[in-house]
């Protein structure tokens, strides 16, 4: 057994009580946490509530947004307190039974002002009201929208530094915080949404409470809860599977808090006992609390059962996040989502599919969003391959959403007996190993002069010194020879082609041709090669290219200069100064 910074045995942290204070308390958090996911071999899902809005943005909790409502609207509304006292009466007073009553009693006042206090804000929201949304939803809606994360900044971009490493976030808030954190993921706020989609269960936010986006979906007062009461069922089936497969962070909500108890109350009931207990051990409770403690937590649910799970209160919520970082989440949860819903569409509407990559899954974040995509798992190799044309076109209009790591490794090896392929931009997308052929083809395709045959460069010399080409630039050469002027890039030097209008004469005529069905040809191609030469190759040989060797008298094999490995005599072209060789 491992002996943490505390010397508490790590395999007792489900036992006992840790109370640990000074410089150690954030590792022994992270090592926690970790250990806790390690062993349930799953990325998290995290369950948030109002704590974490307070904590990242200052909004209130649900009693401090009644309050609110009561104090900006002044009268004919009442004082909190007085509603807080009429709801109270002598029935069950619990949290979930108290503040619906009260919010119930406040909206009858609430429409009270609206011919008064609040009949300019009224009129500008007619037309939301006119839907049946109610009033008081839309002024509570448009508060919360005022509210951006200001606060404890370092700490949230941790949490969106690890957005990769998390399921999927389930939270009762209304607001728009986690679709700020995780922006890539789908969100479920609408009790039918919930209900009647399709869900991937990985890469979606469910808000069970509704959201502030969608004023009519927040669940505030009785008739709300009554409504959710209803669904509450078929809600938790959608969602058990979540409980049961995943560890559960929940953060910014007390051990006592009526929602939590209340879920996972019906959870049990749902599970039964023994499997309720073999949830609840991969649950965490994050509580904000100045006193520091990692501890196992005795919770009780239905007629007597208790089941356990971890709670860590700490100030400083940064090792949580750190933990979650370091899980081991192999395909990013986006993606993930996107294979699941493209699998149930394919199953249920026989829809096919028009194009083919073929990748290691591991590297995409999420699939293009303008294709079909066939997802085939198996051997490496099968599907339909990127051809030169679609290589050279992506990089011209970077439309193919081809992964830097699938031509690095697959493309530009093959292409080059056939005269080559953009490679800079792909390369400057890259951090690894790189082929003998690739370092070769980086080595020599240093310089414009480089991608020219002697007779380009031999006729390129003879109408400079002739003067044949009036104005030696891009611009130049449509002047002089109009749609064909591409034909001709070979006759100006690398200091006379500017790139961005060398990008835009490609453009324009790669697009002509495509639209009239007809392929780049060479010259197009050998252009477009250029361009990524001037565009990423410059300044990917500054980057990479190695230190002076410290023998220049005594080159290795691998220092020939370019044009003497390829049996092509040095150019006299007083513009060419080639670059350092590149060793990768």
């Amino acid at each position: 057994m491992a002996m943490t910074a505390s010397g508490i045995m790590q395999s007792q942290y489900r036992r006992e009580t840790v109370m640990i204070d000074g410089e150690n308390f954030n590792d022994d958090v992270r090592n926690v946490v970790a250990s806790l996911l390690k062993a349930a071999n799953r990325v998290p899902f995290l369950f948030v509530g109002s704590g974490i809005s307070r904590r990242y943005m200052g909004a209130e909790d649900w009693e401090g947004l009644l309050k609110w409502v009561c104090e900006s609207v002044g009268k004919p509304m009442k004082p909190f307190y007085l509603y807080k006292q009429l709801a109270a009466g002598s029935e069950d007073t619990g949290k979930n039974i108290l503040y619906p009553r009260m919010a119930t009693l406040m909206e009858a006042d609430f429409i009270g002002a609206l011919d008064g206090p609040l009949a300019d804000w009224a009129e500008a929201h007619r037309a939301e009201m006119e839907t049946g949304t109610p009033a008081m939803k839309i002024y509570i809606a448009e508060h919360l929208a005022e509210f951006r994360p200001s606060m404890n900044l370092d700490e949230l971009d941790v949490l969106r530094g690890a957005a990769r490493h998390v399921a999927g976030v389930i939270t009762t808030n209304y607001g728009g915080l986690m679709e700020s954190v995780f922006p890539k993921y789908d969100t479920f706020a609408n009790q039918s949404d919930l209900l009647f989609s399709p869900l991937a269960g990985i890469g979606e936010i469910y808000k069970i409470h509704g959201s502030s986006d969608s004023p009519d979906s927040m669940i505030i007062d009785e008739r709300d809860y009554r409504r959710l009461a209803e669904r509450q069922s078929y809600l938790l089936s959608k969602i058990l599977t979540i409980f049961g497969e995943y560890p559960i962070i929940f953060l910014g909500y007390s051990l006592k808090d009526q929602d939590i108890r209340d879920i996972i109350s019906s959870i049990a009931l749902c599970a039964g006992e023994q499997r309720a207990r073999e949830m609840a051990e991969r649950f965490i409770f994050v509580q904000y609390s100045a006193d520091k403690s990692i501890k196992t937590t005795n919770y009780a649910v239905n007629d007597g059962q208790i089941v356990e799970m971890t709670a860590i209160s700490t100030q400083d919520f940064t090792p949580i996040y750190e933990a979650i970082a370091s899980t081991n989440m192999r395909y990013a949860p986006k993606l993930l989502n996107q294979i699941t819903k493209q699998l149930f569409e394919a199953s249920y509407t026989g829809g096919s599919a028009e194009k083919v990559i073929f990748e290691e899954i591991g590297n995409i974040d999420e699939l293009p969003q303008d294709m079909d995509i066939v997802i085939g798992i198996g051997k490496k190799g099968y599907g339909i391959p990127v051809s030169s044309e679609e290589l050279h076109a992506d990089f011209l209009f970077h439309n193919k959403n081809l992964p830097a790591s699938l031509i690095v490794n697959t493309y530009i090896d093959k292409y080059i007996p056939q005269g080559g392929s953009p490679m800079y931009y792909y390369l400057d997308n890259y951090d690894g190993p790189l082929s003998a052929k690739t370092r070769d083809e980086v080595n020599r395709k240093d310089s414009v002069n480089a991608y020219l045959s002697p007779t380009q460069r031999k006729r390129r010399d003879q109408w400079k010194e002739a003067g044949k080409l009036t104005i030696r630039s891009v611009a130049g050469l449509r002047q002089q020879f109009g749609e064909d002027a591409y034909k001709h890039l070979y006759l100006l030097n690398q200091s006379e082609i500017d790139a961005d209008e060398l990008e835009d004469l490609l453009k324009a005529k790669a697009k002509q041709l495509i639209e009239e069905k007809q392929t780049l040809g060479s010259d197009m191609r050998k252009d477009i090669r250029i361009l990524d030469f001037l565009k990423f190759g410059i300044n990917y040989h500054k980057k990479k290219s190695a230190p002076p060797q410290s023998s220049p008298s005594a080159p290795s094999s691998e220092e020939k200069k370019p044009d003497e490995s390829a049996g092509v005599p040095p150019s006299p072209d007083p513009d060419h100064a080639r670059q350092p060789q590149v060793h990768l």
